[in-house]
């Protein structure tokens, strides 16, 4: 029997196609986008991102094993089951990020510089 996979980070593909986006979006609004910076900028926006919505997407692995009604990261102690979480919410941000989600980084670039 095979062993199910965890889902891909993907994490770096994320982080350049977000600095690709905020970039554009900068030089369109006359800034020069100064890449070091965004891509601390969007380090932090995806770690606090994560950290938003982790504990949602463990209540949901949690869920569909049929393990718990509602939990939280107290309870579980597994760190596999953690890193799945935020895997999954790091897959869900590169493929549908929030409407805002570029601007709102590119906002921070522009009032960091």
């Amino acid at each position: 029997m095979k062993k199910k996979e965890g889902t891909t980070d993907l994490r770096p593909k994320l982080v350049s196609n977000v600095i690709k986006n905020v970039s554009l979006l900068l030089k369109e609004k006359g800034h020069e986008p100064d890449k070091a910076v965004i891509e601390q900028i969007v380090n932090q926006a995806i770690d606090e991102f994560v950290a938003q919505w982790y504990e949602v997407s463990l209540e949901a692995i949690e869920l569909m094993d049929g393990e718990a009604d509602f939990v939280t990261d107290d309870e579980i102690d597994d760190p596999e089951l953690i890193e799945e979480a935020k895997l999954r919410i790091i897959k869900e941000l590169y493929e549908e990020p929030p409407e805002d989600f570029y601007e709102n980084i590119a906002e921070r670039a522009m009032n960091s510089q």
